[in-house]
């Protein structure tokens, strides 16, 4: 005779569920295996039947929430997870990413050579037309045909006005600098200066000063940038004439054999005679220490090249070879700011002449160079390399479990979130916070500014966006994280992370939105454009009006123009608030049904309320995870699943609250899966890892560690979830 035990054995499981699935599924299961020719031996046995067919519950029935559920809130729930998936992958490319150009910019990369900025003059053209000078608009019609000296400057003002009295309408225009008298005299000065080399101009007498007012430097009120055109004619014939373009930059130079740096003028020169020319002669010219004395010294110059450092190499041309040295210099437009010898951002720029037709020597001036960017801080960028590590591993663990699902015929899918705590998100955010005071606060004002410049049309701040996205994307989702905590609602990381994707990308019409932060940051940033200005005492303030203009020291960061700069977060964090009230105020007037798994009566019994009303499952009561306090940034799914009255885990809630079960054996901390594998290969407990032994859909109370020889190779990669109870 058999006992229970040896009975209980010989009770299958398609028994089991040829009993609940039969059309005598409603007598009781003691007449059932009596009419299937097996006998009961006591009431014990009959018990146990019963509780095996609720341990397998899952494997017996088929959950009447799916049953009900559409096949488009299938799809939606699939596409929800799908799109956390995409949403992880995101991350990992901007953390990635960001931590790339950190090293980048560590090992002291250049950044291409390019365009920087082009000063353009858009009136001289229609005054001067398309043939020779004398034949031009302006001498026929303004001048009328009399090119007789003038004593006075002729500002272009628009196609059809000139004036003599100056830019009018032009609030930044600088009478001191484009006045009769200073550029007269600058003109013959240059003149005297360098008709040694360009004897063409000592034959040329200078008719009248023509000013284009659209010149944009001019409109600027740019002190260190100048660009006049002189009509001058031959002493021999004076129907022949030429317009001689003198374009002028006060900036940095430098005599390193001579251990000598400071300010210069660098002229360039244009003669043109007819605007057919399609290669016209220039000249560059150079003042050293000017404006710090008070008239030029102008020598000619030759180009040698450009450095490295984008500087332009000249060497100059004695007057007297035979007794005067060769001087080698480097000069360079600078713009931008710096914070020491540790951080700096500066655009060093050269202007070459060759090449050019007369048309674009006339209306463009183009300068070419490359932004240095310097930051001896840009290493803590590299913790976004760890937080990427982190989800990577999150979506190595989720693979591994859908892919154990597939096998077994059934398509789930886990959000990678899941596994990134309010906690973990929130001390990503302060480490985030702590790497930006760690340097100066470097990175958010470089990236304000190159914000602001785009707003004012200065010039333009080159910064590496990639490390800011990082940055903000991380910030925002520990706010986002702490937020979901605060009003205990879960926040989707699919629209979390559409949401801060749409708002970074569109930030800047965000910021036009609202004039008082326009306001603050044109205000801003155009008291820090002007810094570079150098100042002057009044004694070299009479010497010459034109000023050197640099890259200056970044002063003490404006809390004000920061906040204005990053307003688009307040914007994204206020539209994820109001998302969570409104995702609260619906489930307060549409709280959840309860999903239970039995196919025989989908009635909600009394043991099925008091269940839901709060008492934990067995799987909570062992890990201490408990489901319904899981807040944070993750996709919402069901905490429990409900069969004759009995509360289980669902797979969502095991995965969510961050337990896999191994080659259905043990229940283990995603988290532990790594120490697991250093244990393994290491052959040492270097840690104490604790594990729960799973029998069916049960968890053992109590733990147990973890041993190098707990688990074999070949359970690690057999990772699953079900519902536990």
């Amino acid at each position: 005779m058999m006992s229970c035990a040896e009975k209980r054995r010989f009770i299958t499981l398609g028994e089991l569920t040829g009993w609940s699935k039969s059309s005598q599924s409603k007598l009781p299961i003691t007449e059932y295996l009596k009419r299937s020719r097996r006998s009961t031996c006591d009431l014990e046995l009959v018990q146990w039947t019963r509780q095996q067919k609720l341990m397998k519950a899952s494997s017996l029935v088929c959950i009447s929430r799916r049953r009900s559920m559409t096949g488009s809130g299938r799809f939606f729930n699939l596409a929800r997870r799908l799109g956390a998936a995409v949403s992880a992958c995101v991350y990992v490319y901007a953390s990635m990413t960001a931590t790339w150009w950190a090293l980048h910019v560590l090992g002291g990369a250049r950044n291409p050579t390019e365009t920087l900025r082009v000063f353009t003059s858009s009136l001289i053209k229609d005054y001067v037309g398309d043939g020779l000078i004398s034949s031009s608009s302006l001498v026929l019609d303004v001048l009328g045909n009399d090119t007789t000296p003038r004593d006075y400057v002729l500002y272009l003002e628009s196609s059809t006005n000139t004036s003599t009295d100056g830019c009018n309408g032009l609030p930044h225009f600088d009478t001191a600098i484009y006045s009769y008298d200073f550029l007269s005299q600058g003109y013959e000065d240059m003149v005297s200066s360098i008709k040694y080399n360009v004897t063409t101009l000592a034959d040329l007498e200078l008719v009248i000063v023509v000013v284009d007012c659209s010149f944009s430097q001019l409109e600027a009120g740019d002190p260190s940038e100048v660009r006049v055109y002189n009509l001058v004619r031959s002493r021999n014939d004076i129907s022949n004439l030429y317009l001689v373009t003198v374009s002028l930059s006060v900036q940095e130079y430098e005599q390193r054999d001579h251990n000598k740096h400071g300010p210069a003028v660098l002229g360039m020169l244009t003669l043109i005679h007819d605007m057919q020319d399609q290669d016209v002669t220039q000249y560059y010219m150079a003042a050293l220490t000017y404006p710090y004395k008070r008239s030029p010294d102008f020598q000619m110059y030759e180009v040698v090249g450009i450095t490295d450092e984008s500087y332009l190499s000249l060497h100059s041309i004695p007057r007297e070879p035979g007794t005067e040295p060769v001087k080698h210099i480097l000069t360079a437009r600078k713009r931008g700011f710096y914070n020491g010898d540790s951080q700096r951002n500066v655009r060093t720029m050269y202007s070459l002449l060759d090449g050019v037709n007369a048309t674009n020597a006339l209306t463009r001036w183009e300068w070419v160079g490359e932004a240095v960017t310097i930051d001896s801080w840009a290493w803590v960028h590299c913790v976004h390399f760890f937080f990427s590590l982190q989800v990577i591993y999150s979506l190595v663990v989720l693979f591994l479990v859908t892919y154990q699902k597939i096998r077994s015929g059934k398509l789930w899918l886990g959000d990678p979130f899941a596994s990134l705590s309010t906690a973990t998100l929130v001390m990503r955010g302060v480490l985030v916070l702590i790497s930006w005071a760690m340097n100066s606060f470097w990175s958010i004002n470089e990236f304000a500014m190159s914000r602001a410049a785009m707003i004012t049309g200065s010039s333009p701040v080159l910064v590496h966006k990639e490390l800011m996205h990082a940055d903000l994307f991380t910030i925002y989702f520990c706010l986002v994280g702490f937020m979901s905590a605060v009003v205990r609602e879960r926040i989707d990381p699919t629209f979390a992370t559409l949401l801060f994707e749409m708002v970074h990308q569109n930030r800047q019409k965000i910021i036009h939105l609202s004039s008082g932060v326009i306001r603050v940051m044109s205000t801003y940033s155009e008291a820090q454009y002007n810094i570079g200005i150098a100042k002057v005492t009044p004694l070299l303030a009479e010497m010459s009006p034109l000023r050197l203009w640099s890259s200056f020291q970044l002063p003490e960061k404006s809390p004000k123009f920061l906040s204005a700069s990053f307003s688009p977060m307040i914007f994204l964090l206020s539209s994820a608030t109001v998302f969570a009230i409104l995702r609260k105020i619906y489930r307060f007037f549409r709280p959840d049904k309860i999903h239970q798994r039995s196919s025989v009566s989908t009635d909600t019994s009394a043991n099925e309320r008091a269940a839901q009303g709060g008492t934990a499952t067995n799987f909570e009561i062992s890990t201490g995870a408990m489901l319904q306090t899981r807040f944070g940034l993750v996709s919402d799914y069901n905490n429990y699943v409900f069969f004759k009255g009995m509360k289980f885990a669902s797979a969502d809630g095991v995965y969510c609250a961050g337990y896999v079960i191994v080659n259905e054996k043990y229940l283990v901390s995603s988290k532990d899966l790594l120490a697991i594998v250093m244990i393994k290969l290491l052959r040492a407990r270097f840690a104490n890892i604790y594990v729960y032994e799973v029998h069916g859909h049960k968890v053992k109370d109590t733990a147990r560690l973890v041993f190098p020889a707990t688990f074999m190779w070949s359970d690690l990669w057999r990772l699953n979830v079900t519902v536990l109870l």
